[in-house]
């Protein structure tokens, strides 16, 4: 998208050290100049595009936060539901386990009340 510019150190050089400059001068000159031109600077349709892109992975971010907050929402109903059955059922052992050991103690009781007639 940047345009290049032709650049010929070598002719660079030359006109400089003609023109008075030390061979050292114009060869640093010259570098400094195709470093320069070589080096990409952003242009209004660089910025453009790269506004683009960013806007383009916000929106499938925000897409993917989206499904993944309604996976998880899923997810934890799920194991709430899990959670509130297995509690059920723990309550549930827990009755009938006292419920049994009532019985026992009861037959227990009728079982000394008999024996010490």
């Amino acid at each position: 998208m940047t345009s290049q510019v032709l650049f010929n150190p070598l002719t660079y050089i030359d006109r400089l050290t003609h023109g008075g400059f030390t061979p050292e001068q114009a060869r640093a000159s010259a570098e400094a100049l195709e470093s320069a031109f070589t080096e990409s600077v952003a242009t209004k349709a660089d910025v453009a595009e790269l506004r683009r892109d960013v806007s383009d992975v916000e929106t499938r971010l925000r897409s993917e936060i989206s499904e993944t907050e309604g996976r998880l929402k899923l997810q934890m109903s799920e194991g709430e539901a899990r959670l509130r059955l297995d509690i059920a059922q723990s309550k549930h052992d827990i009755l009938r386990w006292a419920f049994g050991f009532n019985l026992v103690l009861i037959g227990a009781i009728f079982a000394i009340v008999k024996f010490a007639h």
